[in-house]
Parts: structure tokens; C-alpha cells; sequence
């Protein structure tokens, strides 16, 4: 009996990963003039990715995670990746409605939060790298490694953070989208906004090579 109760107390917990219209991810570009802050982000897959990000419950911000660009503050993940749906704005995951999340144990309370990205910023590995010492401000991101080698209006955003226990045994899948808070937990219940990148120009690039080529033609003239 001993060995079968650990045995589910280290069992990876199960999440549903399904949003809706009053839930859904959107393009906001506003902080550069671009359009309106409620665009639902494109239907079908292949344009946005998304990951699920879970924390001890005492963890209630994203600050640390967004500040070093890594999983930082406590944060890690829980391997569950989503893409665009065929409906605008929807997130979908292969595997179905109810999926294990790894670091994030069976019939436990845990922090969560997804983070969402244009998908011609590449794979969550880059974002990560990208994300450090980038920074937020006014609707912008800036900063940080993103490349000027990204074609097209790239967009970050992450969910607001919220507490839930995993399923697992008798406990059900815990869902991580609704509108009605349970003894579960409290869903992601609100929209999430992408934020425009701005994504340096090449010749920003080439002035800095061209500075840095200057130093080093004036230190050897020294």
C-alpha cells in the first residue's frame, strides 16, 4: 500500500488546455500604431505557439520569468505545447483535451500561466533566449535577442498567472480556461494580449559592427 501511495504522489498530473472566445489570444500592435488591441490571432496552425508554465503555488508572478528570460522565479515546464486552432484565437494541443504536465504532480495545487509567441520567432528555446534582458513597456517589447532576421510582425504575451490542482487519480483533468472558479482552482478567465516586438533594423546592426570595427582600428593605432 506504501509503495502504491507514492507511487501517485509522484505521478505527473493531467490539464485540459482548451480555450474560448471570451478566453482567446490576440495581437495587440497599438504601441507602434499599428491596429486594434483585440485581434484575435490567426485561425489554423502554424502562425502562433504557445507552452504551459507551472510554479509552487506561492509563486503568483511571471516577474522573474520575464526579467531573466529563462525559467527563472521558480518557474518550469510542464512540456505541454499548443499551436493555433482552426478558430481565431484558439489554442489547440495534439494530444487532446486532457494531457499530462510534467514538474506538476498528480492531485497538487500549483501555480500556471502559458505564454504565447508568433511562430517566426522559432522554437521556445529561441524565445527563452530572445526574452533575455528584453523588456515590456507601453504595449512594446524591446530589448533582449530578438533578431532583425525575423520576417514579419512578431508578438510575445503570457496569460495572467493563476492556481489550480492537477488531475490525477479521482481528481479530473483540470481545466485550465473557464469562467467559474472551483474547489479545483481558478481558471484563466479573461483574454491574453500578444505584444508587438520591436525587432531591430539591420542597419542598427551594421552600425554597431561598423563601431566596433573603429575601436579596434583605434586601439591598434594607439
Amino acid at each position: 500500500m506504501g509503495s502504491l501511495a507514492a507511487g501517485a504522489a509522484f505521478a505527473q498530473g493531467l490539464i485540459a488546455v482548451q480555450n474560448g472566445s471570451t478566453t482567446d489570444f490576440q495581437t495587440n500592435s497599438v504601441g507602434i500604431g499599428g491596429g486594434s488591441a483585440n485581434t484575435p490571432t490567426a485561425a489554423n496552425g502554424g502562425a502562433f505557439d504557445y507552452e504551459v508554465l507551472t510554479a509552487p503555488s506561492t509563486v503568483t508572478s511571471l516577474a522573474g520569468f520575464d526579467v531573466g528570460g529563462a525559467l527563472a522565479g521558480g518557474w518550469s515546464d510542464t512540456s505541454v505545447m499548443g499551436t493555433n486552432s482552426g478558430l481565431a484565437g484558439r489554442m489547440s494541443v495534439q494530444a487532446g483535451a486532457a494531457v499530462t504536465a510534467l514538474d506538476w504532480g498528480a492531485a497538487t495545487y500549483q501555480s500556471f500561466a502559458i505564454i504565447g509567441w508568433s511562430a517566426n520567432i522559432g522554437t521556445f528555446a529561441n524565445l527563452l533566449q530572445d526574452l533575455n534582458n528584453a523588456s515590456l513597456s507601453g504595449g512594446v517589447w524591446s530589448g533582449g535577442g530578438f533578431s532583425s532576421a525575423i520576417v514579419g510582425p512578431a508578438f510575445v504575451g503570457t496569460t495572467t498567472v493563476q492556481v489550480g490542482e492537477a488531475g490525477g487519480g479521482t481528481t479530473p483533468a483540470l481545466p485550465l480556461f473557464g469562467s467559474v472558479s472551483s474547489s479545483q482552482g481558478t481558471p484563466i478567465e479573461t483574454a491574453t494580449e500578444l505584444y508587438i516586438v520591436q525587432v531591430p533594423e539591420p542597419t542598427t546592426f551594421a552600425l554597431l559592427g561598423l563601431g566596433a570595427s573603429a575601436m579596434l582600428i583605434f586601439r591598434r593605432r594607439k
